[in-house]
């Protein structure tokens, strides 16, 4: 068996086409190949060389100078194959031209990277103390663009809180006050007892809101939470706020200061 890599042995496999097309997002370029096994002795190809109009290495981008190709043939075996290549994430769109010099064929490479927007918020949980009416509380976050594209930081208006007893509160109500009467009219106690805890919307705000944020480029976001007006101090809320397509967590833990307690430790 020969093995050919992109250090050796690659006039001994031949590949049909003239040029081979790559195409998708910088980290997952697709295509396919045809290969032929000219040779007397079972080939295994590894990695096929990257080069120039020149027959120089390249680098496409900052990327790896060869393609993987991970294919077994046998003595005048033709197989086509799927070949998959990687690039920075934040290569820009647009195409880019190399070439695969094979023994003395020259075959160009052509890789059409398309646009992709992406980014990483971190952290994406966030907790916090007092849960009164009308408190402000901010979440501080790292904003990181890895598209290849610019990404202009959203606006965020308005998302749900909800009471960490609610359901529970909810469903142990209404089977205690109507479980005798039957399923259904337990279930309308339920629906009643969750309406009159829900609470209304929490006020979401961005402070840089509308920034331009280039790829590869990472900046401090302030999000800002608004406890509603109807929300009560004594309870826990928690609530998940789409962040364009991530999500951010929040906890809202209730915290009064000097609450007296009975001798059992109840609160008065």
């Amino acid at each position: 068996m020969i093995t050919i890599t992109s250090e050796n042995s690659q006039e001994k496999i031949k590949i049909v086409e003239k040029e081979i097309i790559l195409n998708g997002s910088p980290s997952n370029l697709n295509g396919h190949i045809q290969l032929v096994n000219q040779q007397k002795e079972v080939l295994r190809v590894k990695t096929l060389a990257l080069v120039d109009k020149n027959n120089k290495r390249t680098n496409t981008v900052n990327g790896s100078d060869f393609i993987r190709v991970s294919a077994r043939l046998n003595p005048g075996e033709q197989k086509l194959m799927s070949i998959n290549h990687t690039l920075p994430s934040i290569t820009p769109p647009g195409t880019y031209e190399h070439y695969m010099m094979i023994g003395s064929q020259m075959h160009k490479v052509k890789m059409i990277v398309q646009p992709t927007l992406d980014i990483v918020i971190n952290p994406s949980t966030f907790t916090f103390l007092d849960s009164t009416p009308g408190k402000k509380h901010t979440a501080v976050l790292t904003l990181t663009n890895t598209g290849n594209i610019p990404f202009q930081v959203p606006v965020l208006k308005h998302g749900a809180l909800l009471d960490m007893d609610l359901m529970c509160r909810a469903f142990g109500m209404g089977f205690r006050e109507k479980g005798v009467e039957g399923f259904m009219s337990s279930l309308d106690e339920v629906s009643k007892n969750v309406k009159s805890h829900l609470t209304d919307w929490v006020s979401v705000s961005v402070d840089e809101f509308g920034q331009i944020v280039q790829p590869g480029e990472s900046i401090i976001v302030h999000a800002n939470f608004i406890t509603p007006k109807n929300a009560d101090a004594k309870n826990d809320y928690e609530g998940d706020f789409r962040f364009w397509n991530k999500e951010i967590s929040i906890i809202i833990k209730s915290h009064i200061e000097n609450i007296k307690t009975k001798g059992n430790g109840k609160a008065k």
